[in-house]
């Protein structure tokens, strides 16, 4: 499949594309959510990469289909009553590459059965553009050169509050600052979106057998303009292996797998386009590494005094 992309791109006003999207979106709220930071008491690393509309092309041969990935980190800190989160995030689009850096933190507190935290990050948003790449029909000399580039600083909140082997909701806003940049000397005017997030889902155990435990939920993201929801269903077995379903409406279904071994979980995903520009489907595989550090006692010792 190929596609011509100066039309599409290039305006006199761009806003920024929506922030990138993830099928195993239950293992990435840590990357879009602050107030997620914490909860789990370990330290948990997690990253996902995802290769969307396999085989979009240019007219040249070039890959432009979008692809992304986000690396996320969050700790529990005692000290500060709550934890403390990083991610990094890259998505590729077309000639567009948006490189997002994030530092935040939660206060948790115990509220009823389960545990609740309330956060915040700062965010470093780099967006360049690969002019040369693009093709106008007519000779323009704006459009000539090298990789232009521009720099954002932005805000997110969220809340996010969990009942071990119960209910989880979250409910969080990014790039509240909604900056405005141009690019390059183009006269490329780029805005970012406010984005909004909300997650809800519920842990329920086979009675019969404990070790099977069937988990719903739902995802759903709007930017003030359009919205995407997910619903997805899981099946946990014995804590170490699952598989599962998901419907973005009007986009995609997708089959879900994952297992874990010790420390370490795994997932992948593949998306069946439901319209026509999704090409051969998508591709996206978890990753994620969590441990608890548990530091022995310091041991205490005592003077005999029978001895000098």
């Amino acid at each position: 499949m190929t596609m011509s992309l100066a039309g599409l791109f290039i305006s006199s006003f761009v806003y920024a594309q929506q922030e990138p999207q993830f099928t195993l979106n239950m293992f990435n709220h840590m990357a879009v959510n602050p107030g997620y930071a914490g909860l789990r008491d370990a330290i948990t690393v997690t990253g996902l990469m995802r290769q969307q509309w396999i085989g979009i092309e240019d007219d040249e041969g070039n890959r432009v289909s979008p692809e992304s990935f986000v690396i996320s980190g969050d700790a529990p800190v005692r000290i500060l009553r709550g934890g403390v989160s990083a991610s990094v995030m890259q998505d590729k689009i077309g000639y567009f590459k948006d490189i997002y850096v994030r530092l935040g933190y939660a206060y948790n507190r115990l509220v009823g059965d389960g545990e609740l935290g309330i956060g915040f990050n700062v965010g470093f948003l780099n967006k360049s553009l690969d002019i040369g790449k693009l093709k106008p029909v007519d000779d323009d000399p704006i459009l000539k050169g090298g990789t232009e580039s521009t720099m954002f600083t932005d805000l997110a909140v969220g809340a996010f509050y969990q009942q071990p082997g119960g209910l989880y909701l979250g409910l969080s806003a990014t790039q509240l600052l909604e900056g405005a940049r141009e690019l390059g000397s183009g006269g490329l005017d780029f805005q970012l979106r406010r984005h909004y997030y909300a997650a809800a889902g519920y842990e329920i155990t086979w009675i019969r057998n404990p070790a099977y435990v069937f988990i719903p939920g739902i995802f759903a993201k709007f930017d003030g303009t359009t919205a995407q929801v997910d619903i997805n269903a899981r099946l946990q077995y014995n804590e170490k292996f699952w598989g599962g379903l998901t419907y973005r409406f009007q986009e995609t279904a997708a089959v879900m797998l994952g297992m874990s071994v010790k420390d370490l979980s795994f997932g992948y995903a593949y998306d069946i386009p439901l319209s026509r520009i999704g090409g051969a489907g998508s591709h996206e595989i978890m990753v994620r590494y969590s441990f608890k550090l548990e530091l022995e006692k310091a041991r205490r010792s005592f003077r005999n005094t029978r001895f000098l």
